[in-house]
């Protein structure tokens, strides 16, 4: 990884455990998390119009893909309030931020990409894994499945999948976006540029999904509409930083060979929600908890160094 991929990672996982903090304390639901895109997409929509040459140039691949992270995105924030509702952040934030690591670096190597990952990132990458399956456990001798047989696992796992699927699916399609150019073969856009409306766009997208679910739903749709009434800024608040968050991410994936990367040095975060929980909502701090983040943060150095 490059100074700036790093520098630009470390700052939103600053971010990502902070949104993830506000969005707890609301005690989230789907419905909390469409208000929170909707006033996310709201806020950031000018930059739709600023960047409409370079939405003009769109092809069916793009557009695809945009959909398909939409998807993705959606799933990630359903499983992701799930979990917040059945249990501590402190143990449903590492899991879902840490399990994509499989997954993406797995994938990664299907996809032939698996040479660029050198030795020392793949045990950085173990030790996050090995770190947060610690992080759970109430005693270092409770190994077992059932500490992990649980509403909190199985939907902080659900939301780790979608973050895997929306990580590749968007290296993808701002890759193809970097490579639209004016007729004299300059970009249309900067990377930055290109960042920052591609967020926007996902989370347009990503309503496209979630309406159904909120809308359809009675319950969901009397709660988005207590808390457009009640909670509007601590959505507002969210919805920033979740967008300059991702948008941080995605201007990342421009400086790194292998999109592994991005994702295993975003795990930086994992420490900071932990110390967030803790803090915040005053969640236990016991000893595997604090081994496993140990870890996590010793892997994260191992990557990021790799």
């Amino acid at each position: 990884m490059t100074l700036t991929a790093i520098l630009l990672v470390l700052i939103s996982a600053f971010m990502h455990a902070g949104w993830n903090f506000f969005g707890k304390q609301a005690k989230p639901t789907l419905a909390f998390f469409f208000l929170t895109m909707l006033l996310g997409s709201l806020l950031f929509s000018p930059l739709i119009v600023w960047q409409w040459s370079l939405i003009q140039a769109f092809d069916l691949r793009i557009l695809g893909l945009l959909l398909l992270t939409g998807l993705f995105q959606a799933l990630y924030l359903w499983g992701l309030a799930e979990a917040y509702r059945a249990g501590d952040m402190s143990i449903a934030y590492p899991i879902a931020r840490s399990s994509p690591l499989i997954i993406v670096c797995v994938s990664s190597w299907l996809l032939g990409q698996g040479s660029g990952i050198s030795n020392q990132s793949i045990v950085g990458v173990i030790l996050i894994v090995l770190g947060c399956l610690l992080i759970p456990l109430p005693r270092l001798q409770d190994f077992s499945w059932r500490n992990y047989n649980n509403r909190t696992t199985v939907f902080a796992l659900i939301a780790a999948f979608a973050t895997a699927g929306y990580s590749l699916v968007d290296d993808r399609a701002t890759q193809l976006m970097r490579e639209l150019a004016s007729p004299d073969g300059t970009p249309i856009s900067p990377p930055e540029h290109i960042a920052i409306l591609y967020v926007t766009l996902q989370s347009c997208f990503s309503l496209i999904w979630m309406v159904w679910f909120v809308w359809l739903s009675k319950p969901q749709r009397q709660q988005f509409k207590d808390m457009a009434r009640r909670q509007w800024r601590l959505a507002a608040i969210t919805a920033v930083l979740m967008l300059c968050t991702y948008s941080l991410v995605i201007l990342a994936m421009a400086f790194v060979s292998n999109v592994s990367y991005v994702v295993a040095f975003r795990q930086l975060s994992i420490p900071l929600g932990v110390l967030f929980a803790v803090i915040g909502f005053g969640e236990s701090f016991k000893l595997p908890k604090l081994i496993g983040v140990g870890m996590t943060f010793t892997g994260l150095i191992a990557v990021a160094l790799g």
